[in-house]
């Protein structure tokens, strides 16, 4: 009806990151001959007619999240809420990077495409640099709210400065980098802590895995991801546990959670959105493990691929392995789906998006 996708397989609710998931997806299983063009055009058209369709928070900016079947406005539980829950700059910029991806692919959709995300005022996501966003409580906005923390703030402004929107000062790791020693090694953290800014930030491999897979590498932001890498390398090789840690959903409760490589200033944590430490449930995640697999040509990556070759099904790939007992975390999503496809047109291609800020440096190998 809407040609939006679901985040997880039998919940008919997406959020707009998904939504760029799937769009980068798209692409990825079209060059790699999964999908014909045809096919790959129709959906991406009928997904970009809801996308221009759909209600607004506040009339401004996409809500943070939809029903897939009716494009209504819901929260997080698919519960319809007619002035929507706030919106998340974030996610805009996930979706953005998926529509840059299928205006590259596909120029029969680029002009409709840029007309979709020219209705929303995204330099006003924008402000002393940094990403706000809001969230909606009723008939109550709650106010903007800096989002972003390392990694994800980074992989953001790569897609804002590439269309053009001043985000150089959020796409920088200097002003917000801090180092921490654990176990003979050093972990990239954030500054940001929960003592200063309410919530401890998490060091996760996703962010790092999608802005390269997606733009190629940067000096300065490859060189904190191979620490991420590293850092997941060090604690298998010192506990003989397989570490590939990312956010993940998770199949029963807390139903979601960041595998942290630091959370705050504590390593190796896994904790909800809300922080609540839930270690028992950090798992190998399988989109981290191909993105490490195709970005750093590691005998670790492939290690990791191999021990999660159990999880394909005829959906797709589970999200993982849980850790305590190698069982699988059974949730089918999308975002592990679409990051699979795009660490697959990664290992084929290179880089997704064409990227006019390129570096000329994009070295694959983790040994440098």
């Amino acid at each position: 009806k809407t040609g939006l996708v679901r985040s997880t397989l039998r919940f008919p609710s997406t959020t707009l990151w998904d939504q760029g998931g799937y769009f980068i997806a798209l692409v990825s299983a079209y060059r790699l001959g999964l999908v014909s063009r045809l096919d790959a055009v129709a959906r991406a058209s009928m997904a970009l007619r809801s996308l221009y369709n759909m209600p607004l928070n506040n009339g401004i900016f996409p809500n943070k999240a939809y029903n897939t079947e009716t494009l209504e406005m819901t929260d997080y539980a698919n519960k319809v809420v007619a002035n929507g829950i706030g919106y998340s700059a974030l996610d805009i910029m996930r979706l953005i990077s998926g529509m840059v991806a299928l205006e590259q692919a596909f120029p029969e959709v680029a002009a409709f495409s840029k007309s979709v995300r020219g209705k929303w005022p995204l330099h006003d996501l924008i402000l002393h640099g940094r990403f706000y966003s809001t969230t909606t409580v009723g008939e109550r906005s709650k106010g903007l709210r800096q989002e972003g923390r390392i990694g994800y703030e980074q992989y953001a402004a790569r897609v804002a400065v590439h269309i053009g929107l001043d985000a150089n000062l959020a796409m920088s790791f200097a002003s917000i980098l801090r180092w921490q020693a654990h176990d003979g090694i050093m972990i990239p953290g954030d500054r940001r802590l929960g003592s200063t800014h309410g919530i401890d930030p998490v060091t996760t491999s996703e962010p790092f895995i999608l802005e390269a897979l997606e733009y190629g590498w940067r000096p300065e932001a490859r060189a904190v991801a191979m620490a991420v890498f590293a850092a997941q390398f060090k604690r298998f090789q010192t506990t003989g546990k397989l570490t590939s840690l990312s956010e993940d959903h998770i199949a029963g409760a807390p139903y979601f959670a960041y595998g942290g490589i630091l959370v705050g200033e504590r390593p190796f944590e896994t904790v909800t959105p809300g922080r609540k430490v839930v270690n028992g449930k950090r798992s190998i995640s399988t989109k981290a493990s191909f993105g490490w697999w195709v970005l750093t040509n590691h005998d670790y990556g492939a290690l990791l691929v191999q021990a999660l070759e159990d999880l394909r099904t005829e959906h797709g790939w589970q999200a993982g392995l849980f850790e305590t007992d190698l069982s699988p975390n059974t949730i089918v999503t999308l975002n592990t789906n679409a990051v699979v496809l795009q660490a697959l047109h990664y290992k084929a291609f290179g880089p997704i998006i064409r990227d006019v800020h390129a570096h000329p440096a994009h070295s694959n190998s983790a040994g440098e």
